[in-house]
C-alpha cells in the first residue's frame, strides 16, 4: 500500500520556486529542493519523475496562477500595482539572474517554450481584460515595459525593481483611465 502523501505538490513546487530563485535552474538540486519541502530527492524522483519535470511542474503552475492574478486586477492602477508587488519579490541582482537563466531554459528547450508561449498569450489577455483595450498592442507593450523595466534593472541596479517597473507602466499607462 502507498504511503500517504504528507507534504502537496503546492508545497513542492512553492519549494522549488524558493530554491530555483537562490540557485538559479541549472544549480538547484532535488536534494536542496526536498530540503526546503521536508521531502527526500528520492520522493521527488517518484512523484515528478525528474528535476526537469519538477521545474516543468514549477513552470506550469505560474503560467496558470499569474495570469488568473492579473485579470482579477479591478484597474490600470491596481494592475500596475501588481506588476511592481511581482517585481519587488527580487531580493537583488543574483536572484534576479536565476530567474533570467528560468527564462532562457522556457526559450531553448521545446517543452518549457510551449508553457512559456501559453503564458505569454494569457497574460496579455488578463492585461487586455483589465484595461479594456481594443488594442490588440497595448497588452504587448504593458507586458514588454514590465519585462524591460526587470532587465534595465537589473544592467543598472538603480533603485529597487519595483520601482523600476512602477515607473515604467505608469509612464506607459498615462493618461489611462484609473492608471
Amino acid at each position: 500500500m502507498a504511503r500517504p502523501r504528507t507534504v502537496s505538490d503546492h508545497a513542492i513546487l512553492d519549494a522549488a520556486a524558493a530554491a530555483v530563485a537562490e540557485s538559479g535552474p541549472a544549480a538547484v538540486t532535488l536534494a536542496q529542493i526536498g530540503g526546503r519541502a521536508g521531502v527526500t530527492a528520492g520522493a521527488l524522483s517518484q512523484r515528478f519523475g525528474s528535476k526537469r519535470e519538477l521545474l516543468l511542474a514549477l513552470a506550469r503552475r505560474e503560467s496558470e496562477t499569474l495570469p488568473a492574478r492579473l485579470a482579477a486586477a479591478p484597474d490600470a492602477a491596481a494592475l500596475i500595482e501588481l506588476f511592481a508587488a511581482l517585481a519587488g519579490g527580487i531580493s537583488g541582482p543574483a536572484e534576479f539572474a536565476n530567474h533570467l537563466q528560468f527564462l532562457l531554459l522556457d526559450v531553448a528547450d521545446p517543452d518549457f517554450c510551449e508553457v512559456t508561449r501559453g503564458y505569454a498569450g494569457a497574460v496579455e489577455r488578463a492585461i487586455a481584460g483589465v484595461l479594456g483595450s481594443t488594442d490588440p498592442e497595448l497588452p504587448r507593450a504593458v507586458h514588454a515595459a514590465y519585462n524591460g523595466a526587470l532587465i534595465t534593472w537589473g544592467m543598472t541596479g538603480d533603485g529597487s525593481p519595483a520601482d523600476a517597473v512602477r515607473s515604467q507602466l505608469r509612464r506607459l499607462l498615462a493618461g489611462y483611465p484609473g492608471a
